[in-house]
């Protein structure tokens, strides 16, 4: 499968310089926000909602907000998390279907085949799961630096937040857009509860391996396995109904960690499926088999995971500031803990690993690519801490259910952003 890492001809920085105001199709004020609405292409309209915009000077720092899941289809503006509801804020109401159930996917999946007009509906649909979302996120970007830049040649710093299936979105562009020198650009993002590489979710991943002595008893099952979270695994159902294709979660800009190394696995046939070598299928199997199958089947000896370098050497990018929330995995009880431990220790896959993966391999691009790039002519100790203190890593304990953060996770990331943005009415 090809893999594409993006340069400064990315899909976020090649349609930098384009006069993106004549996408600008209408802006209506709901509620003293306003909305812009302009188009994406081919695939219809996307949105924007305007927060505190006009009470700030436009120097000031200026934070995106990508929600927990899809906005776009709802008549009024995205409410804003408490912690952020001070700054200047552009919500990108990013379309993307499949999670959480509603009434209108749940509604499009259960029409017959049978009429054309359904059909219709349910490709409409479909156009709406990946790669709509980063494309939506793409393009409003563009305009917001487009049409909220400073005025004279003076500096505005913008900063993204994210959570659930927006974590992973602010993740991917603060990855691709931290271009420090940049007049206007992502200087940092603060993420809750992302998912960092959805390839995990798929039966060939190592995380995914069975022991080999397989439990005998309900009691060694329980032992055998973490505790898990709900919410997480309820994204991991939903995998299928977001991406439609499991070549989509190969996608580094849906799986970020995919940045910085290859998947170490085949995409299979579909998600629930191994990859099959065509030493396993029978010859009519082989006649019926897609165009695209030397992509889908391969050896059953999966390829050796390989470290990328990213940000590419060339290019002007940069790992940015950043702040990875995350909530913990229900506990087990006190009895079953004690036993658990005294078990050899299992691989887990939660909000809790999935962040620890991306701070480890954010921080050792900043040791291993920038600061031993700098070292060679700046030979000072001050930054042995550097990576440590650039990407932090935050523990917000079980949370309070839902998609927003609980009050220790809310001082966390007000503070985060306090630091970083100060004070948005102070200038």
């Amino acid at each position: 499968m090809r893999r594409w890492i993006p340069t400064r001809g990315s899909v976020f920085s090649g349609l930098r310089g384009r006069n993106l105001s004549g996408l600008r199709c209408f802006s209506i004020a709901v509620n003293n926000v306003e909305r812009v609405s302009f188009r994406t292409g081919s695939s219809g309209f996307a949105t924007i909602d305007l927060h505190n915009i006009a009470k700030v000077p436009s120097p000031g720092p200026l934070l995106i907000y990508l929600p927990p899941y899809s906005t776009a289809f709802s008549d009024r503006p995205a409410e804003l998390p408490r912690f952020i509801q001070r700054w200047p804020t552009a919500v990108i109401n990013y379309r993307w279907v499949g999670y959480p159930p509603s009434e209108d996917t749940a509604t499009h999946s259960s029409k017959s085949d049978t009429d054309p007009a359904e059909n219709e509906d349910e490709d409409e649909m479909s156009h709406l799961a990946w790669p709509s979302p980063i494309h939506d996120t793409a393009r409003a970007y563009e305009w917001i630096v487009e049409n909220l830049g400073p005025a004279n040649y003076t500096r505005r710093d913008i900063y993204v937040y994210g959570s659930y299936l927006g974590a992973s979105l602010a993740v991917s562009l603060t990855l691709t857009e931290t271009h420090p020198h940049a007049r206007m650009g992502i200087r940092g993002c603060v993420a809750y509860n992302g998912i960092y590489n959805w390839t995990t979710f798929l039966p060939d991943h190592r995380i995914n391996e069975k022991p080999q002595h397989q439990s005998r008893n309900i009691l060694e099952e329980i032992l055998g396995h973490p505790a898990e979270d709900p919410e997480f695994q309820e994204l991991k159902q939903h995998r299928e109904a977001l991406f439609t294709k499991p070549g989509y979660l190969f996608d580094p800009f849906a799986s970020p960690c995919l940045f910085f190394h290859t998947p170490g696995i085949f995409v299979p046939p579909d998600f629930n499926s191994t990859a099959l070598s065509p030493a396993e299928l029978l010859p009519e199997d082989l006649a019926l088999l897609p165009d695209d199958a030397p992509e889908l089947f391969m050896p059953t000896k999966s390829p050796r995971k390989s470290t990328l370098i990213f940000p590419p050497r060339k290019s002007t990018l940069k790992i940015p500031e950043a702040l990875l929330l995350h909530s913990s995995p229900p506990q087990m009880p006190p009895s079953l803990w004690r036993r658990r431990q005294r078990r050899k220790k299992i691989a887990q896959n939660n909000f809790r690993t999935q962040a620890e993966d991306l701070a480890g391999l954010m921080r050792r691009s900043i040791d291993k690519v920038e600061l031993k790039e700098r070292s060679r002519w700046d030979e000072s100790d001050s930054w042995d801490e550097e990576a440590a203190r650039r990407v932090q890593l935050q523990n917000v304990g079980l949370g309070k259910g839902g998609f927003e953060l609980d009050s220790k996770g809310e001082e966390l990331a007000a503070a985060w952003l306090e630091d970083h943005m100060g004070n948005p009415y102070s200038k």
